[in-house]
C-alpha cells in the first residue's frame, strides 16, 4: 500500500499542477470559459485511455506462466525501473522550468482548441501511463495483493488532489520543492529495488549468473512478509536473502545515481555575491 501511495501522490501531483497552471493561463487571458471543456475533455479521455492500458496489461500478464511469467516480471520491473530513473532525472533538470514551459505551451495552445486538448490529454496520459506501468513494478517486486494496491493509489490519488487545492485554490503556500526532492530520494531507492528484483527474477531463469546465492539471510529479523518488511520491500527494495548479483545491481546503481547526483552539485555555479 505505501509504494502504491507514494507513486500515485507523485504522479497525481504532477498531472494537477499540469492541469491547474493550463486553467490559470486560460484565466489569465480571459478565455477559461470558453476552453475549459477541451480541458475536462483531455483530462477525462487520459484517465480513460490509462484505465485502459491498465486492463491491457493485466491481460497480457496472464498469458504468461512458469519461466515467461519471470521473465515478464523482469522485464516489467526493468522498464519500470528505468522509467522511474528518466522521471527523477528530469524532474531534476527540468527544477524551476516546469511552470514557465507550460505557461508557454499553454498560451500557443489556446489559440486552437484541438491544441489544447492535446496539452492536456498527452501530459495527463503520460502520468497515468507511468502510474500503471509503476503500480505493475511494486506489486511484483513486493507481492502486494490487489485490494492493497487499490486503496493506497486511491488514497494517493485524493492525497494529491488535495495538495494540488491548497496550492491553487486554497492559496496557501506548498513547499513543491521539498515534496518533489523528497519523492525524488524515495524513488531513486524504488527504482533500485526494482532493477534487484528483475536480476532476481532473471537469476531464476539463468539469464543471470547469481555469483554467490543468499549473501545473508535477516529473514528472522525482518521477515519480508511482515509490517516492517513489506514496507522496506516496497520502498527500498530490501530482501531477506538476496544473491550476489541482486546486492550488486541495487548497490551499483544506487553508487551511479550518487555520483551523477553529486557531479550535479560541483557543477551548480556559486550565487553571485553583492
Amino acid at each position: 500500500m505505501t509504494g502504491a501511495f507514494l507513486i500515485m501522490l507523485r504522479e497525481g501531483v504532477e498531472a494537477a499542477l499540469v492541469v491547474g497552471i493550463v486553467l490559470a493561463v486560460l484565466n489569465r487571458m480571459g478565455a477559461g470559459g470558453a476552453y475549459a471543456r477541451h480541458v475536462a475533455w483531455g483530462v477525462a479521455l487520459a484517465v480513460v485511455a490509462s484505465v485502459a492500458f491498465a486492463a491491457v496489461a493485466d491481460r497480457v500478464a496472464d498469458l504468461f506462466s512458469g519461466a515467461g511469467q519471470e521473465v515478464l516480471n523482469g522485464a516489467v520491473l526493468f522498464v519500470a525501473a528505468a522509467t522511474l530513473t528518466y522521471v527523477v532525472v528530469w524532474v531534476r533538470a527540468a527544477r524551476g522550468r516546469m511552470a514557465a514551459e507550460l505557461d508557454g505551451r499553454a498560451r500557443v495552445a489556446a489559440a486552437r482548441g484541438l491544441g489544447l486538448f492535446t496539452l492536456v490529454f498527452v501530459t495527463v496520459f503520460r502520468e497515468g501511463f507511468e502510474s500503471v506501468l509503476f503500480l505493475w513494478g511494486v506489486s511484483t517486486a513486493g507481492g502486494a495483493g490487489a485490494a492493497d494496491m487499490v486503496a493506497g493509489a486511491v488514497l494517493g490519488l485524493v492525497a494529491s488532489l488535495a495538495l494540488a487545492w491548497a496550492l491553487f485554490a486554497g492559496g496557501r503556500r506548498v513547499p513543491l520543492k521539498g515534496f518533489f526532492d523528497a519523492t525524488m530520494v524515495l524513488l531513486v531507492f524504488l527504482a533500485a529495488g526494482m532493477l534487484a528484483n528483475a536480476a532476481g527474477f532473471w537469476v531464476a531463469v539463468d539469464w543471470l549468473p547469481a555469483l554467490a546465492h543468499q549473501v545473508w539471510d535477516t529473514s528472522r529479523i525482518v521477515p519480508e512478509r511482515g509490517a516492517l518488511g513489506s514496507a522496506l520491500t516496497v520502498l527500498l527494495g530490501y530482501n531477506a536473502n538476496p544473491t550476489l548479483m541482486e546486492v550488486s545491481v541495487y548497490g551499483g546503481y544506487l553508487g551511479l545515481i550518487g555520483l551523477w547526483l553529486l557531479a550535479g552539485r560541483v557543477r551548480r555555479p556559486a550565487p553571485a555575491r553583492s
